[in-house]
């Protein structure tokens, strides 16, 4: 009786197959994952200007009067007037490139805006928001 051979390992079609499925799921996994850094990143961005903004409504509920650009602090400065620290360790926009832009002239209002990365709409009437970036977000007041 004829034995026949067995063959072990892998065909190279075999090989081909598994390496295929491997760099599908890794780009299927890498793109989630760039799409969810880029949530937590506008999620933050988002939280900043609402604390930004809760700090400038205590300035103008004690002065009657929001900063002017010139008075609003540089990131990680603070806004202090007097001896009251309204805010301290102003944050910054989490990616570099990125700023957050604040506008008032006179202190009767003002606008604050950030760069979103998950969103292009354009916000006008607002300053810099980074080297080629759309400020998407817009924060005003008074409403």
């Amino acid at each position: 009786m004829k034995q026949l051979k067995t063959h072990q390992g892998f065909t190279f079609i075999e090989m081909l197959v598994v390496v295929t499925i491997m760099a599908v799921l890794t780009a299927v996994g890498a793109s989630s994952f760039k799409v969810a850094n880029q949530k937590a990143r506008d999620g933050r961005r988002l939280g900043d200007l609402q604390q930004i903004r809760a700090a400038l409504e205590l300035y103008r509920t004690d002065q009657n009067v929001y900063p002017t650009t010139a008075q609003f602090p540089a990131v990680g400065g603070n806004l202090t007037f007097g001896t009251t620290t309204y805010m301290s360790d102003r944050p910054g926009d989490p990616s570099s490139g990125y700023f957050y832009s604040y506008t008032s002239a006179t202190g009767a209002t003002y606008t604050l805006c950030a760069a979103l990365e998950l969103v292009t709409t354009l916000q006008s009437n607002c300053g810099n928001c980074g080297t080629d970036k759309t400020c998407s977000y817009k924060v005003t007041n008074p409403l």
